[in-house]
């Protein structure tokens, strides 16, 4: 359980499409592949993937500090170096993108050689990780004739969700006309959750969802700017619509100060942006005594991350909504050897110890 070495290597990876925020549109996702190698020959796999444009640091300035991080962790049984690294994460000394692949990786290996699932390492004592997970579809589409075909695809795929990308339009006639349309593509039953990326300011966001409260919207993502959580709190009180926090959550200081501030009914989790998958725990187990609801979501990661976060919102019984994870079509490969098929809106949890799934070391050397 000792750990021999630690590598990493980088990925540069297109999408099969550029996809639409109010921030811009994603083109290509950056990260990297971290490896932890046990003396007994155990290894384990996590991923680097920090989120485009939250962070003043760039991807190989974050893995610049991963030899100095590896010189302690050498030679430290594994659970040993998950307390280490969770300790230091927590004073803020790691870079949470580092931290989360470095977390991942010891997992894996701690799982395979325990003989257990990741979600089962995270689970509460007692409870049983779910076999899979609800997850949403995204339409991204800003076209209305096309967002509503692709909303109309997810609910004919099984999606019972469908979270639309807003702020993309030019006047709240038009951004409420599209979320209308959307509705109408999707009918009554299936769950609408809107996410406008900070697109709006107070004015705004109160004048579009206003008009949006006939649409039964399940919840609004990040409508106003990430600092503004007065903001966000004042429009919590004024609109029925439930506020998510997104942009505006990042470690575990940032989710208690929202929660000080009551400025959101849901927290939007992204591992990469909270430090890790224990981290995440945190946040969610602190949301949930204060009645706050919490969603796990990707970063547009590869099949590594992407389990890891499955693995997360199965061992968290917290969680009721459905996680926004249906992302592994996005990239055009997710260096993984297993499929991670949704079926009927859910995605299953991979099997076996550890992450349950394999690295495709060609494809990353492909696309390294």
């Amino acid at each position: 359980m000792t750990i021999a070495h630690i590598q990493w290597h980088t990925y540069r990876l297109p999408l099969r499409h550029p996809f639409a925020t109010a921030h811009g549109a994603l083109t290509v996702r950056t990260g990297a592949i971290v490896t932890v190698i046990t003396r007994a020959g155990v290894t384990g796999i996590g991923e680097i993937a920090p989120v485009p444009g939250f962070s003043t640091k760039s991807l190989p300035d974050m893995l610049a500090s991963i030899p100095t991080l590896a010189v302690p962790l050498r030679g430290m049984r594994l659970d040993a170096a998950l307390a280490l690294l969770s300790a230091r994460s927590a004073a803020g000394s790691i870079p949470p993108p580092i931290a989360c692949g470095l977390e991942m990786a010891l997992l894996d290996a701690l799982g395979k050689v325990q003989g257990h699932s990741v979600s089962a390492l995270l689970a509460p004592t007692g409870c049983v990780p779910r076999p899979a997970v609800p997850v949403n579809a995204v339409v991204t589409a800003p076209e209305t004739a096309t967002a509503m075909a692709e909303a109309q695809q997810a609910v004919a795929h099984g999606f019972t969700c469908t979270k639309l990308k807003v702020g993309l339009s030019k006047s709240t006639a038009t951004e409420v006309a599209r979320v209308a349309a959307v509705r109408t593509a999707i009918g009554p039953h299936t769950h609408l959750r809107l996410d406008a990326n900070e697109a709006w300011n107070l004015d705004q966001a109160l004048a579009i969802l206003t008009a949006c409260m006939p649409y039964a919207i399940q919840y609004v993502e990040q409508p106003l700017p990430a600092g503004d959580l007065h903001g966000m709190r004042t429009l919590r009180q004024t609109i029925p619509i439930p506020i998510a926090a997104d942009e505006a959550l990042s470690t575990l200081t940032s989710a208690r100060h929202i929660l000080d501030q009551e400025a959101a009914d849901i927290l939007v989790i992204k591992p990469q942006q909270a430090g890790g998958l224990l981290a995440s725990r945190r946040i969610i187990q602190e949301a949930a005594a204060r009645g706050i609801h919490c969603v796990i979501t990707a970063a547009i990661e590869t099949g590594v991350g992407l389990a890891a976060a499955l693995h997360l919102a199965a061992a968290s019984p917290e969680i009721v909504f459905a996680c926004g994870l249906a992302t592994n079509h996005i990239l055009a490969d997710d260096l993984i050897r297993e499929d991670l098929p949704i079926d009927n809106g859910h995605l299953s949890i991979p099997q076996g110890p550890g992450l349950g799934i394999t690295l495709d070391s060609e494809a990353l050397h492909a696309y390294t």
